[in-house]
């Protein structure tokens, strides 16, 4: 949209309303391009290109409402505020508990007041702008709303309707905000009422860099603060997150200087104080549904190279480097489906992939989606992928895959029914009608065979990697993991240990290191080190608990 319509020296300026703009929404605000936009020609458009707007038709065909939806935090209130000090217009809030009253008839009274009130600022020839605030909680749908609430929408439809479209320019707008678009009656979101609606998304990267530089123009920054790097590490942030980061931030900074002298200067942030704060606040968005991104790395995980390999290209790529997979024109895999014996660090591959790729993450397990009430498993799932989306880029870890994924008409039992909608709803958010961008599903399961076929196909699961027992290698650089912080004696040949415990898993060879460093203690509480005889004892208590026939059975799989 170009700029020149909000200059004062504007023709069309002169010739009616006095809109000098002083002050810049930008100022205030960072991000939000489009609805920022949106707000402007709302309230300024009319009064500064009346003349076109006449002779284009558009008498009463202006906008006349304009909702703003998003999730908390994103900035729509501050959005409304920024654009209404830039035009110098008259501002009325509405907020639910202001129009709700005791009595009958209070309500619909205060919205007829707010409404003249606002008609009587047309002499002065600046816009009036009333904010409705959590417009779904004055008029939700019809099908689960009080009396009460359906006389305040009535009555506002009728406003809306009436005071907005008496004059040919229109002088009073309305802007309406929320959070649960879904939830409003259908009689506001149409032509003529709320003509835009705006979604205020969380920022992007780009956007956030904006949003931190806004918060952090008045602070002292280290030379070696980078902005860049914190708004990277910030995926799912809104702005009111950001905010509260910068203000952690001050925080330490402030606790630092408190026994200097004051007169020394001014105290600057640093970067361990940025990286404090990034401890203290998450995304408000993926609260009570996301998991905090593991300290899992892919040193942690011995052996597994290729597989590790391939995890990475799969994960880190997409998300580290979009532009090569928008240069090539290839989109990006969907989901990956990890299989194998129990104890083979298929989970563990899974938080080391999240945590390299620093996504949201979110895990899922059978448990929590199964509930005694209908629908509100499938409910979960949505919730979930819906906050992924929100919280982009971001990586949900179903565990267990064999228990949400099972296959169709295996049964007409009750838990085999809430399976199949679980299975439905799963397929519906990977590739249906809403397009899980930015959500990568990782999926591991130790019954490839229970998985409905519906899954494991391109688009979907796009790839399933078998995540093997360790092979000799394997199993001594697993050793070397689990020995790192223990006191190993001289005589410890960990790579004879590895050979002699073929068919053990990964996390049998973590109890067997454990069971070791127990048998030390028994033998001498006081013990400083773990010795041969120590393992060895350890060994000849613990027998893997796979056999070749597993491991035959499912190399079957794969290769099938």
């Amino acid at each position: 949209m170009e700029n020149h319509s909000f200059c004062s020296s504007s023709k069309t300026n002169t010739n009616n309303a006095n809109v000098t703009v002083q002050w810049r929404a930008e100022e205030a605000i960072a991000g939000n391009a489009e609805a920022l936009e949106a707000l402007r020609e709302l309230i300024i458009y009319p009064l500064l290109y009346p003349r076109e707007g006449q002779t284009l038709g558009l008498k009463v065909h202006w906008r006349r409402g304009v909702l703003l939806y998003g999730p908390p935090g994103t900035g729509k209130t501050s959005l409304v505020r920024a654009v209404v000090k830039e035009c110098g217009a008259h501002l009325i809030e509405i907020s639910p508990h202001s129009v709700h009253k005791a009595h009958a008839g209070e309500s619909e009274k205060f919205l007829r007041e707010a409404f003249s009130q606002a008609s009587l600022h047309k002499s002065s020839g600046k816009p009036s702008v009333i904010f409705i605030d959590e417009i779904d909680a004055l008029c939700p749908r019809r099908d689960s709303r009080r009396e009460q609430d359906v006389r305040i929408a009535s009555q506002l439809l009728t406003l809306m309707d009436y005071k907005m479209s008496s004059a040919s320019i229109p002088q009073v707008v309305v802007v309406a905000s929320t959070n649960r678009a879904e939830a409003i009656d259908p009689a506001l979101r149409r032509f003529g009422r709320f003509d835009v609606e705006i979604e205020v998304t969380p920022p992007t990267e780009e956007e956030r860099i904006q949003i931190l530089k806004l918060y952090t123009r008045k602070l002292h920054l280290d030379s070696n603060v980078d902005l860049q790097a914190i708004a990277a590490s910030c995926n799912g942030f809104v702005g009111a997150d950001l905010e509260a980061l910068c203000r952690e931030a001050v925080m330490p900074a402030i606790k630092r200087n408190l026994g200097a002298n004051k007169d020394a200067g001014v105290f600057s942030l640093t970067t361990e104080d940025w990286k404090h704060a990034r401890s203290v606040v998450s995304p408000s968005i993926t609260r009570g549904v996301t998991v905090e991104i593991p300290k899992v790395t892919w040193e942690d995980i011995g052996g597994l190279k290729d597989l590790k390999k391939k995890l990475q290209q799969a994960v880190e790529w997409p998300i580290k480097h979009p532009s090569a997979f928008t240069r090539l024109g290839i989109s990006p895999m969907r989901g990956i489906l990890l299989y194998g014996p129990p104890g083979c660090s298929k989970t563990t591959l899974a938080k080391a992939a999240a945590h390299a790729a620093q996504a949201s993450f979110f895990s899922l397990s059978g448990a929590e989606l199964f509930s005694m009430y209908v629908g509100e498993g499938e409910a979960l799932l949505r919730n979930t992928f819906r906050r992924a989306r929100l919280a982009a880029p971001s990586i949900i870890l179903f565990d267990e895959a064999d228990v949400v994924g099972a296959k169709r008409g295996g049964s007409s039992s009750n838990s085999s029914t809430v399976g199949e909608r679980l299975l439905s709803t799963l397929l519906t958010e990977m590739d249906g009608l809403e397009e899980a961008k930015g959500v990568f599903v990782l999926a591991a399961t130790n019954r490839p065979h229970a998985i409905d076929v519906a899954l494991v196909r391109p688009g979907r699961f796009d790839l399933a990697l078998f995540v093997q027992p360790p092979d000799l290698e394997g199993r001594y650089e697993i050793l070397q993991v689990h020995t790192r912080n223990m006191s190993v004696g001289d005589d410890v040949d960990l790579k004879q240990i590895a050979k002699d415990t073929e068919l053990f898993t990964g996390a049998e060879l973590e109890g067997l290191c454990r069971e070791a460093g127990i048998v030390a203690l028994r033998e001498d509480i006081s013990a400083t080190v773990v010795c041969h005889r120590h393992f060895q004892t350890a060994k000849d208590s613990l027998k893997p608990a796979l056999t070749k026939a597993d491991v035959d059975s499912y190399l079957a799989f794969s290769t099938h």
